[in-house]
């Protein structure tokens, strides 16, 4: 994690990456995340995490249909999510 904050209070937003490895069928790439987190209380955090890949760099490939819009290249992925302490 690069960014996470020393400290953070109720109602703070704050920002950092996470790198890791993204497994997409038997293909593996590093992916870096980048985080948005709210101090909703004491005891609950939300937050989205967000990165784009290319289909070509997992294999994945679109077929070709007559009168449909073509596809991106790009894939923005998204992960929102909550945190509760318990």
């Amino acid at each position: 994690m690069e960014g996470l904050p020393a400290a953070v209070a109720v109602g703070d937003t704050f920002t950092f990456s996470v790198t890791g490895e993204l497994a997409v069928r038997d293909i593996t790439h590093p992916v870096t995340f980048e985080v948005t987190i709210n101090a909703e209380s004491e005891e609950r955090l939300s937050g989205l995490a967000s990165a784009t890949i290319l289909r070509s760099d997992y294999g994945l490939t679109i077929p070709s249909v007559p009168n449909v819009a073509d596809v991106s290249e790009q894939v923005r992925l998204e992960l929102e999510f909550v945190g509760v302490e318990g």
